[in-house]
């Protein structure tokens, strides 16, 4: 992958956003609305963690190169 591309999901990952969304369009229970927002929250805040443990990573592993 380019630095350039942009970052697109996969395939798998877009049809499980389709199947969420839909489940979330069809449910008229306030209780299982709320419980799906709280788990999004959550993977977001994961993800999130992720993309800047990440980020830290590559800074680090460039200042070492950068060093030799």
């Amino acid at each position: 992958m380019s630095i350039e591309q942009p970052i697109e999901p996969s395939l798998q990952s877009r049809f499980e956003a389709e199947k969420l969304g839909r489940a979330i369009q069809e449910c008229s229970d306030l209780d299982i609305l709320r419980g799906i927002a709280m788990q999004l929250l959550e993977l977001h805040q994961k993800k999130t963690a992720i993309a800047e443990w990440a980020t830290r990573r590559a800074a680090e592993a460039e200042l070492s190169r950068m060093s030799r």
